[in-house]
């Protein structure tokens, strides 16, 4: 972990699936939406995270996932930051913390289904329950970063 960019747990990415421990008291801002689709995913993260980056994130956006993201699921957006905010709307709190599976996607966004399927066969394969909850971190910016160059890093909350 970067002291500075408090979501990247390395700087390189993660090839294969490797169990992490999360950093604790990551100070974070986030808005819930509960009960959604996947269908509704560019909606929420296209109308919400500028709105969250006003209140000067210091790491990459991420998206918390709960429940059957085949069905309707809650989902928790938001970034890591150095003080609390009173921005409306916008509630502070901390990253999770506990042990991950973590593995890098590299790539347009188009292929995290697929890294997605890989992660979690891996995770069964080694006896691992249903997850707590499964987590993006978007590495890199995808308004400043080439669609091809993108790194999102998907964790398995264990």
């Amino acid at each position: 972990m970067t002291s500075s960019l408090p979501l990247i747990l390395r700087e390189e990415p993660f090839f294969e699936a490797t169990e992490v421990s999360l950093p604790d008291a990551v100070r974070v801002v986030t808005m819930e939406f509960p009960e959604v689709r996947m269908d509704d995913l560019p909606e929420i993260f296209d109308g919400h995270f500028h709105l969250l980056a006003q209140a000067r994130p210091i790491g990459p956006g991420f998206a918390v996932y709960e429940g059957d993201v085949t069905d309707e699921f809650d989902v928790t957006i938001g970034f890591p930051v150095a003080e609390p905010t009173d921005l409306e709307g916008i509630d502070n709190g901390t990253f999770p913390t506990g042990r991950a599976l973590v593995m890098s996607h590299l790539g347009g966004f188009d292929g995290l289904g697929s890294a997605w399927e890989l992660l979690m066969e891996t995770h069964f394969a080694r006896g691992g329950a249903v997850p707590r909850a499964v987590v993006e971190i978007y590495v890199t910016d995808p308004s400043v970063v080439a669609h091809d160059d993108l790194r999102t890093d998907l964790l398995v909350l264990l």
